[in-house]
């Protein structure tokens, strides 16, 4: 009997300690629901969505295949066979100096100055330090130019016309120009008095070319083995050529895709003083720039497998900032987009489309302005105090 009133009364605690709990927590609820409804405020938060930037359109390239050279400037003494002889590349595949004090100097000092232009480009951190190092870099792409166009000639050897050839046969996507025409253009440009500045751009505006492709014969190298048996001895060597090669999109001013292909060639002949040929050296450039001509027929084409596109010419804006008596433009600077591009009275490039401009000196406010760029322009600004 007692046993069963302990059940009971603690049956009884356990329901009235329940119900003490759910009020409590319907109590503690409801206050908690009070406080919420009369303290929260709404917020609207407003999301602004940035339209992407659209990929060009598909368009054909017009490409000019610029002259090969070689890593070693000094005669390919770095090219070494099996035993460490130098492999001397035949005359017949070298450009002769009358070819180099024409045409094929100014080319050569346009690749350096290009690759030049390029590393500095590529490798610069601080774009705004570049901006005003501007003056001392065109001075030394300038000096640049000038020892490659007057210096002593240099064996050069020949890739570019089956460079050219090879593309030539995938005429839906390359149309190949005369060298001759971006020859011209080059020794043209290099006569105007702000030379090199925007050389790229200038070559494009004066070709209509759309891009350059360049080569540098960067090895050459060989691997002999030999067998001696059953009365017969024979040498068997095998060859390889490594061409790097590299196509620079004049519009966008730098290099938008590079590769090295490799030419091999393998013989087997009785053993002979003779280290190379003609023929031999002949079919490890053409093995080497048939792989290159459709490896970029294959990034440049339309399709999944794109990677290099025609990036539209650019048109030409000067700002032109004014503050009154003593105020020369150069002393602003002048902002695209966030980026510094020019000191003020500078012509640069700036794509089709709108634009926020800023132009800041010290002292003065800074000027902003939204522009939609459709031609070449000049624009007339006043800062103030």
């Amino acid at each position: 009997m007692k046993k069963l009133y302990f059940t009971a009364l603690t049956a009884a605690a356990l329901a009235l300690a329940a119900a003490s709990d759910y009020a409590a927590d319907a109590a503690s609820q409801e206050k908690e629901t009070t406080t919420t409804t009369t303290t929260t405020t709404t917020v609207i938060t407003e999301t602004v969505k940035t339209k992407a930037k659209e990929k060009p359109a598909w368009k054909p390239f017009k490409v000019c295949v610029l002259d090969f050279t070689s890593i070693d400037t000094a005669g390919q003494i770095r090219f070494l066979d099996g035993k460490n002889n130098p492999i001397v590349i035949p005359p017949q595949n070298t450009l002769n100096d009358a070819d180099h004090r024409t045409i094929n100097g100014i080319m050569q000092g346009y690749v350096r100055m290009i690759d030049a232009w390029d590393n500095s480009w590529t490798n610069s951190a601080n774009r705004d330090a570049q901006v005003d190092d501007n003056v001392f870099t065109r001075k030394k792409a300038l000096d640049l130019y000038n020892t490659i166009v007057k210096g002593q000639p240099r064996p050069m050897v020949i890739g570019a016309e089956y460079l050219s050839a090879y593309l030539g046969r995938h005429n839906d996507v390359f149309g190949c120009m005369d060298v001759s025409q971006v020859a011209a253009a080059m020794q043209k440009l290099q006569k105007q008095d702000d030379f090199p500045r925007d050389f790229m751009l200038r070559i494009a505006k004066e070709t209509g070319a759309t891009h350059l492709i360049y080569g540098t014969v960067s090895d050459i190298h060989s691997r002999t083995n030999s067998f001696s048996g059953y009365g017969i001895q024979t040498n068997t060597t095998t060859y390889q050529l490594d061409v790097t090669i590299k196509m620079i999109d004049l519009a966008a001013q730098h290099s938008v895709y590079s590769n090295v292909y490799t030419g091999s060639y393998r013989e087997q002949r009785p053993i002979s003083t003779e280290q190379f040929d003609n023929d031999i050296y002949l079919s490890l450039m053409k093995s080497a720039l048939e792989q290159a001509a459709e490896d970029l027929y294959e990034v440049c084409r339309e399709g999944r497998k794109n990677k290099v596109t025609v990036t539209p010419m650019p048109y030409m804006v000067t700002v032109k900032p004014s503050a009154g008596q003593g105020f020369s433009p150069a002393q602003a600077a002048v902002y695209a987009d966030g980026v510094r591009v020019a000191a003020g009275g500078e012509t640069f490039p700036l794509p089709e489309g709108s634009h926020t401009l800023e132009i800041k000196a010290d002292g003065y406010k800074t000027k902003t302005l939204s522009v939609d760029v459709k031609s070449d322009q000049t624009i007339s600004t006043t800062l103030e105090q």
